[in-house]
């Protein structure tokens, strides 16, 4: 049986989740996309996927991460009146 997503977001949500975990539990990204995937939010049978769809959510996690850490040191512009 192959992987079923509740939604066609669902794949984006579940790495972003993944990253929020990171950042806010300080867990490593693959026992926080463990944890996202088996909290029955995004599937249904997460024990069905496969390692390529596995390796493009660490990916897709890591590019979160990397986009928060980049944004957080970003000095915002100033406002000109």
């Amino acid at each position: 049986m192959s992987l079923h997503w509740y939604r066609k977001t669902s794949p984006a949500a579940c790495a972003a989740g993944a990253a929020i975990r990171v950042l806010l539990k300080g867990i490593e990204p693959d026992e926080a996309l463990q944890q996202t995937l088996y909290n029955g939010r995004h599937t249904d049978n997460p024990e069905d996927i496969t390692f390529d769809e596995l390796n493009t959510l660490k990916e897709t996690t890591q590019a979160h991460l990397e986009q928060i850490r980049k944004s957080a040191g970003a000095v915002p512009a100033t406002g000109g009146r």
